[in-house]
């Protein structure tokens, strides 16, 4: 059994058996305004300084500044953590500007359209690039074999604009998904839920993941509430209930023995 990484999030590790597995990819499924991003910063932010685990956040959404600006409201410095040399961003963004920058200096005959298909993301690169920053970023720049214990990617939607043909799409996805596991980094990813409710079909990152956590808003009689649920995860005792978890000026909080809605 892989040792447990405590997730930064209160409650939450009494939901995972203790904490994530240790090299695992968890993928984190929410519809829009259900804090996925939060979650992610809080599980880098609490690893850095307060479990001394380096991490990296790639951005396949969102610019430095924005993400750095969104976390700061948080109280989590993460300018302060780069320039420290504990937190790299990769912004997957700017890639894609530059990929079809080039794409649009080529002068071949072909439509830019079909030069570009499946290019708008350099996933290979992307990849190297981060297999660089997990090297490179550490807690003890002079510990040897130090590196980067905790990576973050979000998010998967955007690749549907980024990579349009759907085989491609998928293949990157794969692609990513090996490499992150391959590289025995923990990670968080995430990706939008696509249909509210409780019921639902599958995504098909959900069976190349080890572990999958759910968070929705849901409406009954009036009241709202947030709620998260983990599906699934490998190699861990999970609590499979749906339960309430609350977003405030700390970050996120779940509560493991609350009921939904008042309920009994």
């Amino acid at each position: 059994m892989p040792r447990k990484i405590a997730t930064g999030i209160n409650g939450l590790d009494q939901l995972v058996g203790g904490g994530f597995p240790e090299g695992r990819v968890i993928l984190v499924i929410g519809g829009p305004g259900t804090g996925k991003t939060i979650m992610c910063g809080q599980f880098l932010y609490k690893g850095i300084y307060e479990h001394e685990e380096s991490g990296v956040f790639v951005s396949l959404d969102e610019s430095k500044d924005h993400f750095y600006s969104e976390m700061q409201g948080f109280g989590w410095d993460f300018r302060k953590a780069e320039e420290e040399g504990k937190f790299a961003f990769i912004d997957a963004t700017r890639m894609s500007r530059v990929a079809m920058l080039r794409e649009k200096l080529d002068k071949e005959g072909r439509s830019l359209h079909a030069r570009l298909r499946g290019k708008q993301l350099p996933i290979d690169e992307l990849i190297k690039d981060l297999q660089v920053k997990i090297h490179h970023t550490k807690i003890d720049r002079h510990a040897p074999g130090a590196r980067a214990k905790r990576v973050v990617v979000d998010t998967l939607a955007s690749l549907i604009y980024r990579i349009p043909d759907p085989v491609e799409r998928r293949t990157a996805v794969v692609d990513l998904i090996e490499s992150l596991a391959d590289l025995g980094v923990t990670s968080l990813v995430t990706t939008e839920l696509e249909y509210l409710g409780l019921e639902r079909n599958a995504v098909e990152e959900e069976f190349l993941v080890h572990g999958v956590i759910m968070m929705q808003t849901l409406f009954s009689g009036g009241t709202t509430t947030r709620a998260i649920q983990v599906e699934k995860m490998r190699e861990a005792k999970v609590n499979p209930n749906l339960v309430p978890y609350s977003i405030d000026q700390n970050g996120i909080q779940v509560f493991p023995n609350m009921p939904l809605f008042g309920e009994k």
